[in-house]
């Protein structure tokens, strides 16, 4: 991610549990992964773009362990004080950039991410790490926006927002490109979100899964 982006969720680390909407659609893409990539216990699993937290704590009690990665000093400092007053001791937090850093040995079962991609800038990159990182017969997990106008976003700059959602025929071939089969891509939730003027719009959130 760009440092604009990572400034912009430093400070925001402190506020971003506050979003009645934002907790809505993490507890929905949750439930979207376990339906549709169907963890099981004794699964290891990186929730890149981890932010705060929400979705590695609503898997957390269906898998073996959680490694929540982001590139945001504060929101880590927000998760590790989670991790610490909650004595999880099968979650940890680390900082990663995968458009920046060379991909680390650590190997997962499972990695997950949520409405991180419109924040990358180097899609493909990204996603050819994600395969890379998983274990053979491993599953990835990422929801996202679908297309929309540049709406979601009122600041894109402040927000260091790269793409306005993904059509999801081009997200299935980007998979496919980085080496992932049986992508499976589903409505996980829609957010319904005021845009300028005030008027309520939908904004479909996807789910593709897809096996290493």
């Amino acid at each position: 991610m760009s440092q604009t982006s990572t400034s912009y969720f430093d400070q925001s680390a402190g506020q971003w549990d506050k979003e009645p909407r934002r907790i809505a659609l993490m507890k929905a893409v949750g439930q979207a992964i376990l339906r549709e990539a169907k963890p099981t216990g004794q699964m290891d699993v990186l929730d890149y773009g981890c932010g705060t937290g929400l979705i590695s704590l609503f898997l957390l009690p269906h898998v073996g362990s959680v490694t929540g990665a982001d590139s945001s000093p504060g929101m880590l400092e927000v998760l590790r004080g989670k991790i610490q007053a909650g004595g999880l001791m099968g979650m940890k937090a680390v900082a990663l950039d995968l458009e920046k850093q060379e991909v680390p040995d650590s190997r997962f079962h499972m990695i997950v991410s949520s409405m991180v991609m419109h924040h990358v800038s180097d899609v493909d990159r990204v996603l050819k790490a994600f395969h890379q990182m998983l274990r053979p017969g491993g599953i990835v997990a990422m929801a996202d926006l679908d297309s929309e106008p540049g709406l979601f976003h009122p600041d894109d700059a402040a927000a260091g927002v790269h793409h306005h959602g993904f059509d999801r025929l081009e997200m299935k071939a980007r998979l496919e490109a980085a080496g992932f089969g049986n992508i499976k891509i589903s409505t996980a939730h829609v957010v319904q979100k005021p845009v300028a003027g005030g008027e309520l719009r939908d904004f479909p959130i996807f789910l593709a899964v897809g096996s290493r």
